[in-house]
């Protein structure tokens, strides 16, 4: 038996337009339809320009209003933020609310420059004074850092 060996080039084009994708390889082509908006709904939680920090400090601010004192468990801001914001992830909000937290153990694993909160150990958060309800004017946190 005599082995030949060859090749075959193959070009090819991929075209994604509306949700749409479209696969050309040499004169062949398929087209899938995806549901791209339908997946895009479901991911949006909140308005326009408010972050899972946002929330985070919202929710925070609003149990301490209620309670009348400043200490908390991360548990606690989900429940309430779940309230305005049904679709939000547990995963995602914990993580924001550690990464809000300078002095937390775990905070060198998350991204950001927020001090909205202090760890008070065994769980449980503070919210920081300049971000009291109480402190602020028309929802502004006061500048006294």
């Amino acid at each position: 038996m005599q082995e030949i060996s060859f090749a075959i080039p193959l070009t090819g084009l991929i075209r994604v337009v509306n949700g749409e994708i479209s696969i050309v390889v040499n004169r062949t082509e398929t087209s899938l339809k995806l549901a791209v908006e339908e997946a895009m709904s479901r991911r949006r939680v909140s308005g326009e320009g408010l972050t899972l920090n946002d929330i985070a400090l919202e929710a925070a601010r609003e149990l301490v209003a209620e309670r009348g004192y400043n200490r908390f468990r991360a548990a606690e801001i989900f429940h309430k933020a779940l309230e305005k914001h049904p679709g939000i992830k547990r995963n995602s909000l914990m993580s924001r609310i550690v990464a809000c937290t300078p002095d937390h153990p775990s905070n060198k694993h998350f991204a950001s420059r927020r001090d909205f909160f202090r760890y008070g150990g065994s769980g449980l958060f503070l919210l920081n004074e300049q971000y009291m309800p109480d402190k602020n004017i028309a929802g502004v946190p006061s500048q006294s850092r």
